[in-house]
Formats: structure tokens, C-alpha cells, sequence
């Protein structure tokens, strides 16, 4: 996984699937810039193909936790297929897919 900012946007591309094998990095990640007081963030799916359920959980967890600050939330670059897990989840519904 790799982060940027862009002028407040953080950047979380990741480089492998968004499992429970992996979840601890990504939430490490995302806390810290929270606690750094970012607000906006994007996390780019180019590198994933698969998300389990612990993954869509950590998600909307995320997604919860920087609503609580008027913060947000965009996920981009998702493959079809994860795509389609988002709306079968409904989770298209509140988060921003691009």
C-alpha cells in the first residue's frame, strides 16, 4: 500500500486484495491520517481484485468514522467484478464509487 497527499486528499493506493489478511496495515494507514487531523480520502482499487467480507466491513467502518468528522470517503479504479460486490452489498448506495 502506498499513501499521498494532494493538498488534503489522501491518496491510499493498494497493491494486493483488501482481506483480513492485510486489514491491519490498511487501518494503521487510514487511523494515523485521521489522527493527523485528514478528513478527505481516496482509495484506489487499481492494485486489488478481491475484497472479503472483513475487507467491506473495514470499509464501512471507515466510511462511519470520517462521517463522525464531515469527512469522506471515494473508492476508484474498482475492477468490474469488485464492482459488483459493492452493489450487491448495496454499498454503492453510501459510499463514493468512481
Amino acid at each position: 500500500m502506498h499513501v499521498s497527499n494532494d493538498n488534503g486528499l489522501i491518496t491510499i493506493a493498494l497493491d494486493g486484495d483488501l482481506t483480513s489478511a492485510n486489514l491491519n496495515d490498511f487501518r494503521t494507514m487510514v487511523q494515523e491520517e485521521i489522527e493527523a487531523g485528514n478528513k478527505s480520502f481516496c482509495i484506489d482499487f487499481s492494485g486489488a481484485a478481491i475484497i472479503d467480507s472483513m475487507g467491506i466491513g473495514c470499509l464501512v467502518a471507515t466510511y462511519n468514522s470520517l462521517r463522525q468528522k464531515d469527512g469522506t470517503i471515494q473508492i476508484t479504479n474498482v475492477p468490474e467484478n469488485l464492482k459488483d460486490v459493492f452493489h450487491v452489498m448495496r454499498l454503492d448506495r453510501i459510499l463514493s464509487i468512481v
